[in-house]
């Protein structure tokens, strides 16, 4: 009956052209920012003054972010590119150097995405500050592969699934506990732990309990969870309703807008 009733859904989306990430807004409405947001990227060289990125790759980049954020009716375009000769800040850290960049390079009314070929964490695809998108003159993100939805859901005011504490999966603790955002389900994700997360094809395979002795179900495919991470291999879906509402307000309900 189970299997049936996921076949009657799949052919109904089908027929309605629905796609996964719809599911999340269908019929119902969210915030529209009504925005595009104007993006300068900063490619970091390498000393032998080559770098992985180039336009096609920075390009993809933004039209994946387009397609995410199209809900709350947001859209982001690359206004500039330049390139940075000094070698050094091709590997950074979110501790070591990016002051320094920010002082010589920063372009105001921007969102500042800094490409780099190397992080000191091998396993960091990128990071971004939570809700800078609000303040005035802080939006910077720094890349290294291809994550720029889940480092914009960042700067737009998201945590990761597994932030904040332990979720309970009834989910009675949602308001603090984890990303505080109660219609993503518990995560019980630890950032550089050696627990073996999922199976071969993506599939959630950790058998430990909650508090209350519940099997965790987080969704896998949340473009703010790791598993969606380059590494892992797990294509990201969407955004939940919730995180939209969350994205959108952080903007609409900002004192100090920076565009």
């Amino acid at each position: 009956m189970k299997k049936y009733i996921l076949l009657t859904i799949a052919v109904i989306m089908s027929s309605l052209n629905i796609s996964a990430q719809d599911l999340h807004t269908f019929d119902k409405e969210l915030p529209c920012l009504n925005k595009t947001f104007s993006v300068y990227f900063h490619v970091t060289l390498d000393s032998l003054r080559t770098t992985s990125w180039d336009v096609a790759a920075m390009e993809a980049e933004i039209a994946a972010t387009n397609q995410y954020f199209a809900p709350i009716c947001t859209k982001f375009e690359i206004c500039n590119i330049d390139t940075l000769e000094n070698w050094t800040w091709d590997s950074l850290s979110r501790d070591y150097r990016v002051d320094e960049i920010n002082r010589l390079f920063y372009q105001e009314n921007r969102i500042n995405i800094y490409l780099v070929d190397r992080f000191d964490d091998p396993n960091l695809c990128g990071f971004a500050g939570v809700g800078q998108v609000a303040n005035a003159n802080n939006a910077k993100v720094y890349l290294k592969g291809s994550c720029l939805p889940h480092e914009m859901g960042h700067l737009f005011g998201l945590l990761h699934t597994f932030e904040g504490g332990t979720e309970t999966v009834n989910g009675s603790n949602c308001e603090t506990a984890g990303d505080l955002i109660c219609d993503t389900p518990a995560d019980p994700y630890v950032e550089g732990s050696d627990t073996l997360w999922l199976g071969n094809n993506g599939e959630f395979i950790f058998t430990g309990l909650d508090v209350n002795g519940a099997y965790y179900q987080p969704d896998v495919g949340n473009i703010m969870s790791y598993y969606t991470q380059p590494t892992n291999g797990v294509p990201p879906c969407g955004f939940t309703r919730e995180q939209y509402i969350r994205m959108a307000n952080t903007w609409l309900e900002s004192s100090r807008k920076m565009w």
